[in-house]
């Protein structure tokens, strides 16, 4: 039991009781850095409230904003077919256009967000993005999923989803906003 000490000379003559409080030491199990936020976008509008989330939680925690773009250049991705379906490599030109398109993008991403470095890089957007993440300790994945379901979903699949289910990485989804 703590020690009672005199009445305090506050007027009600109430007994202070003493509590010694005992702050346990954090261990660095218990501590969440985040040095890095990696939001991967498609440019696409599911892909905008990732970016204004991405852009906010970097400036809260004063860690690095990472913008990421992954092109996948199979002939099936650029048909709009999901990747597993068609990985034939693309027409050169084809894929330099695509190679433009992007780099204008990230461009235009760049100058709304000057303090975000951009990468773009190719492959499967699935293994890329996990391949970044995993780099470097600390880091927080934000992006936006489309909210597909049904047929959609089982036919393209979900970058977000695969992403979520296998990153060592905390992931926050934004879901696409809906107009109104």
């Amino acid at each position: 039991m703590p020690p009672v000490v005199p009445p305090c000379d506050d007027g009600i003559e109430t007994p202070l009781r003493w509590c010694r409080m005992t702050q346990r030491r954090q261990s660095s199990k218990d501590t969440a850095v985040i040095r890095r936020v990696l939001v991967p976008t498609d440019f696409s509008p599911g892909a905008d409230g990732a970016l204004r989330w991405g852009t906010v939680l970097a400036e809260k925690f004063g860690a690095e904003l990472v913008f990421l773009h992954v092109l996948d250049l199979s002939l099936g991705a650029l048909a709009g077919l999901p990747s597993a379906v068609a990985a034939i490599p693309a027409v050169d030109e084809l894929a330099r256009l695509v190679r433009a398109e992007a780099a204008d993008g990230m461009a235009k991403l760049a100058s709304r967000y000057s303090k975000a470095r951009t990468l773009i890089l190719e492959g499967s957007p699935r293994g890329v993005i996990l391949q970044v993440a995993g780099e470097e300790s600390g880091s927080l994945i934000v992006m936006g999923t489309h909210g597909r379901s049904g047929l959609s979903h089982v036919v393209f699949g979900s970058v977000a989803e695969h992403v979520v289910r296998h990153s060592r990485a905390p992931v926050l989804t934004v879901r696409e906003e809906e107009l109104a």
